[in-house]
């Protein structure tokens, strides 16, 4: 005696024959009527692959799934060249058994490849014997490569790294994340890459998308752009500031603001003094006892403030000089901590009214004095 698995219910009211017809509605497609039976029947193709074994000869592998949670009966699936709904090639096809409730099949089958075929589709019931409640699992496919027709297209390999450039004159920079990123087997176009978002980049960090293709297949990976602003900014032009001497030496507060043009940032651009400058020293081209009448002298010619922004200055000239010249040297510094060394002038004209063009440092306040640029003679004995 022989045991024999027993038919579907499906299967054994098809065989029935005029035991139960389903009728079309005028225009009706026969796939919308099968479907709308609310079969319990749902057979998927998946894992498709496929080897090279000699030339054109192919082995395909992959396996059909009955999704359903119920048994089905025998099927059969098709391997094709070519999408089948478009006329691809039947090469071979499968013999599915008795599948129970969400079973699988694995199969291995050699085919043939058809010269320039370029995609296998694995069809499940591809004779269209089982009406599904799904038929969109039912085609699996896999792409080949060029070359051999039964080499699986490989798909490229995106590598990133992150970067630190310096940024240029307009204050951006272009750059690349791109570490090496390949193709192994160069198919079936050459490697693109396109970054997101593309530079320039801006000053700061940018996190960069890279995704690679070779025309069919894909891969991308994530990186910073980090663009460093590595440029100091131009200290401005001295703004030759005349401070009109008076009869008792009287302090001027004179400011960055007042001295000197605003400084030019390639990122920044203009930048105000007054934020971004800080003294550094006041020289004089007179002592600091420079007899200023014919009775008198003052000390203490340059009194800086405590944040370094202003500096009290005496409105005093030498009575026997051409005119007193203070050069003011200052630093000013960007967002990006970038520094730069810049100096203005300060004159006081002489009793006569004139303007010096000023000479050596003789006096000094600040930081990184001149050498012999202290008090004078008399005012350290005071």
């Amino acid at each position: 005696m022989s045991l024999r698995r027993p038919l579907s219910l499906f299967a054994s009211l098809l065989m029935l024959g005029g035991c139960g017809t389903e009728s079309l509605e005028e225009g009706a497609a026969v796939g919308e009527a099968r479907s709308a039976l609310h079969t319990g029947i749902d057979l998927a193709a998946a894992e498709v692959g496929v080897t090279c074994v000699d030339g054109q000869v192919a082995t395909v592998t992959g396996a059909i799934i009955n999704e359903a949670p119920t048994g089905v009966d025998p099927s059969v699936a098709g391997i094709f060249a070519g999408d089948p709904a478009q006329g691809g090639t039947l090469l071979a096809t499968v013999n599915v058994p008795w599948l129970v409730g969400k079973e699988r099949y694995a199969f291995e089958v050699p085919v043939q490849v058809p010269e320039g075929a370029q995609q296998l589709f694995v069809v499940a019931d591809s004779v269209n014997f089982f009406p599904e409640d799904s038929e969109t699992n039912n085609t699996a496919s896999v792409t080949l490569s060029a070359g051999g027709g039964c080499r699986v297209n490989q798909a490229p390999v995106a590598l990133c790294q992150d970067v630190t450039v310096t940024a240029d004159a307009s204050c951006g920079a272009s750059a690349s994340i791109d570490n090496g990123s390949y193709d192994p087997d160069g198919f079936p176009q050459p490697l693109s890459r396109t970054y997101s978002p593309a530079g320039v980049y801006p000053v700061g960090t940018t996190p960069v998308t890279l995704t690679v293709s070779d025309g069919m297949d894909s891969a991308t990976c994530s990186a910073t752009v980090t663009v460093v602003d590595a440029t100091a900014p131009v200290a401005g032009a001295s703004k030759d500031l005349v401070l009109p001497r008076t009869p008792g030496a009287d302090y001027k507060t004179v400011t960055l603001a007042d001295c000197a043009q605003p400084a030019a940032d390639t990122c920044g651009g203009t930048l105000d003094l007054q934020q971004a400058g800080t003294i550094v020293r006041v020289e004089s081209d007179e002592s600091e006892d420079a007899l200023f009448s014919l009775a008198l002298f003052k000390c203490k010619d340059i009194v800086l403030s405590a944040d370094r922004k202003s500096a009290q200055l005496r409105a005093e000239s030498s009575l026997l000089g051409n005119g007193r010249v203070y050069t003011v040297v200052y630093s000013v510094e960007d967002a990006s901590g970038n520094a730069t060394l810049g100096s203005c002038k300060v004159k006081v004209p002489s009793l006569q009214g004139i303007l010096s063009v000023g000479v050596g440092p003789a006096y000094c306040q600040g930081e990184g004095c001149p050498a012999n640029t202290g008090g004078g003679l008399l005012c350290p004995l005071l």
